[in-house]
């Protein structure tokens, strides 16, 4: 254990402890910017479709355009979607009515998920 007498001491401490958090916030980083993992289905059952991703299996493969993809819109009756592209960084929060548009490098659609 360090025990540190003076104040002088103690804010170096502190001052080298707050240096480190920039570089571990680095490192996780390269981790968020990993590939997207398609989930694990944790129910036998039928998966009900929140956010219209059966419209959207009809895109597979095909280059995700904006003509693309206000003709998804259409089909599935609402705004609620997101392109995720690889290496993007998106928030974690859940929504089961917000399509999830997970296309490659090309901009090709390779999954359609709802979250």
């Amino acid at each position: 254990m360090i025990t540190l007498s003076r104040p002088s001491s103690r804010l170096l401490l502190y001052t080298a402890a707050l240096c480190l958090t920039p570089a571990a916030m680095v490192a996780g980083g390269k981790e968020m910017a990993s590939r997207p993992v398609q989930p694990v289905n944790r129910n036998d059952g039928a998966q009900l479709d929140t956010c219209g991703q059966q419209a959207a299996q009809r895109l597979m493969g095909l280059v995700v355009t904006p003509q693309a993809r206000t003709e998804l819109q259409k089909s599935i009756r609402h705004d609620r979607m997101r392109i995720v592209r690889p290496g993007a960084v998106i928030t974690q929060d859940v929504r089961p009515d917000r399509l999830n548009l997970i296309v490659d490098d090309s901009g090709r659609l390779v999954a359609a998920r709802c979250g």
